[in-house]
């Protein structure tokens, strides 16, 4: 989602307690793209934006919530949800995808 809304190629770092996405914002971003980049971020638990001399960047992260309901499945579910949206076209180009959907879905359905 990232990917389509920037223009940019998203970088994913595994941290002890969250998955965390970074991507770099262009010069320019439309209404549309910045719509995007809002709406991908809504989707974390944590979201934020860093500006230095020479990037500027937008990050989320999403929670490895540490309860009963949390387990491998959720971290599977997470990578494959990744994996998709970072090698499908429909995704990388704003396109609707129905794989996306069914992913975000039970990745979610892990969560809780």
């Amino acid at each position: 989602m990232l990917a389509a809304a920037t223009g940019t190629e998203p970088r994913a770092f595994a941290e002890p307690d969250a998955f965390r996405v970074e991507a770099d914002l262009p010069a320019e971003l439309s209404e549309a793209a910045h719509a995007a980049v809002l709406a991908a971020l809504a989707t974390a638990d944590r979201y934020g934006h860093r500006l230095t001399r020479t990037s500027e960047y937008v990050w989320a992260e999403i929670s490895r919530e540490a309860n009963v309901n949390t387990t491998e499945s959720s971290d599977t579910a997470y990578r494959a949800l990744l994996g998709h949206t970072t090698t499908c076209t429909a995704c990388r180009t704003g396109v609707n995808c129905p794989d996306a959907t069914r992913l975000v879905r039970a990745w979610r359905d892990t969560r809780r």
